[in-house]
């Protein structure tokens, strides 16, 4: 019976486990097999995070596999009490799909709409801006018009999934978005559970050593005082749940590395300059023309020419305009992100200064004097961000219900002081990035004539 079995070996999970005569999982597997899924081989989970951790190389793949199996290992616990059983077996809406279905496929594929270095490409083309983002535009639009997907689906009768699913997770107009989608997306879900313990452990740290099991094995679903279903934590995975809430915690700043957001300052010159070189009908080596259009007009790419793009793809273009650009300064911004030569920064926020906009304005004036003398465009030679931890627990986001022994289903701050008080602000960036360490000690000199610390280890 071994052949009934997919298994694959998980560093993190152990042995993940598919079954091959259960009829979810059987649409999995053929997913998994589809050009669109396994393009999540070549882009990395975490973006340019291995220019600060080097062993940060794990994929969107690995992650939505070990996403994936979380939820299995929720369905197996959901399915031990009958009600619960009833509830997934039961089919979402008039759609004929059962509500197990919805989430084992939705968590499988949360992630495939991810361009070239994940959420990193979407930050530097402003994709957010334009409402191009993996989740709310490309994934619904690959799943919907990706052909070898729909071919699936319809193998499986299940043509409607795409839209079916899209209703499930965010709702619509008159109906709102189902209390299970939670499982794949809240603060706390599949996702991040997995992710959590992926990145520490690639990353090197220990922040994501939470207690999965234990977590999943207190979710339950009940309904509240006016009659709504929802996820609950038993009171006695309460310390468990902080312990994840912390490790999310730190993530957020751990990933906000201040090195990290230099190497996406430098990407983002360096794709700005592409699309300048290209408008300018400057040969670049590459012409790279899905990204091109991605970053131009992104709302008239087709799915087949989304889908190209990859992280391999990205850093071969970067890679021949290092080489091979007719433009020198493209050349030039493309080999330092070759050789890993970041521009240097300076925190405003660790040296206590807060210019008002005034001297933020005469301070980059200056700067942009002494970059004019070396033949530096300002624009390729500044880039300033402010970075700060998201808080412990977010209360503008759909809460986390805990079932307690004598007050029913609370909200988590009624019993947890941790999450109604733990805040980061005192961990804020305001990162100042500029070209060189000349021009960091040209402003660090600036600088020191307007605060009062000593700018020695500046300069």
């Amino acid at each position: 019976m071994r052949w009934r079995w997919l298994q694959m070996a998980d560093p993190i999970h152990g042995l993940l486990q598919f079954d091959r005569k259960d009829p979810v999982h059987r649409i999995l597997l053929e997913t998994m097999n589809s050009l669109a899924f396994q393009r999540l081989r070549r882009v990395k989970q975490m973006g340019m995070a291995e220019f600060v951790f080097p062993g940060a190389v794990h994929t969107r793949f690995s992650h939505s596999l070990g996403a994936t199996f979380l939820m299995s290992q929720a369905m197996t616990h959901f399915k031990y009490d009958r009600p619960s059983r009833e509830i997934l077996k039961s089919t979402f809406l008039d759609t004929g799909i059962s509500l197990e279905t919805l989430l084992m496929t939705g968590i499988l594929v949360h992630d495939i709409g991810h361009p070239p270095l994940s959420h990193t490409l979407e930050d530097v083309l402003g994709l957010h801006v334009e409402g191009l983002t993996h989740d709310h535009y490309w994934l619904p639009r690959i799943l919907k018009e990706d052909e070898q997907l729909q071919s699936i689906w319809k193998t499986f009768g299940v043509d409607n999934i795409a839209d079916a699913m899209n209703t499930f997770m965010t709702g619509t107009e008159t109906e709102p978005r189902h209390y299970l989608a939670g499982l794949v997306a809240s603060q706390l879900d599949m996702d991040r559970l997995d992710y959590l313990l992926r990145d520490s452990h690639f990353m090197g740290t220990r922040y994501g050593e939470i207690e999965c099991d234990r977590l999943i094995s207190c979710l339950e679903i009940q309904n509240k005082l006016d009659g709504k279903p929802v996820i609950t934590l038993l009171e006695d995975g309460l310390p468990a749940l902080e312990h994840y809430l912390f490790g999310r915690h730190q993530a957020y700043k751990m990933a906000l590395h201040s090195i990290d957001k230099a190497s996406e300052a430098l990407l983002g010159f360096t794709l700005q300059r592409f699309m300048w070189a290209i408008r300018h009908g400057i040969v670049t080596g590459n012409s790279a023309k899905e990204l091109f259009q991605l970053g131009d007009n992104g709302r008239n790419m087709d799915i087949k020419s989304y889908l190209r793009m990859d992280d391999h793809y990205l850093w071969n273009a970067i890679q021949d305009w290092s080489l091979e650009s007719q433009d020198p300064f493209l050349k030039e911004l493309a080999s330092r992100l070759m050789r890993h030569n970041l521009p240097k920064f300076i925190d405003l926020m660790e040296l206590r200064y807060y210019p008002s906009v005034d001297e933020q304005d005469e301070l980059q004036a200056d700067l942009e004097k002494h970059y004019a003398e070396r033949g530096i465009p300002f624009e390729y030679g500044f880039a300033e961000t402010w970075v700060e931890p998201k808080p412990l627990y977010r209360q503008d986001k759909e809460p986390l219900w805990l079932e307690t022994r004598d007050r029913g289903i609370v909200e988590l701050p009624a019993l947890s002081p941790l999450a109604q008080q733990f805040e980061a602000k005192h961990m804020a960036k305001h990162l100042w990035f500029v070209w060189d360490h000349e021009a960091r000690k040209f402003l660090a000199e600036r600088l020191n004539k307007l605060t009062p610390q000593k700018m020695d280890d500046f300069s």
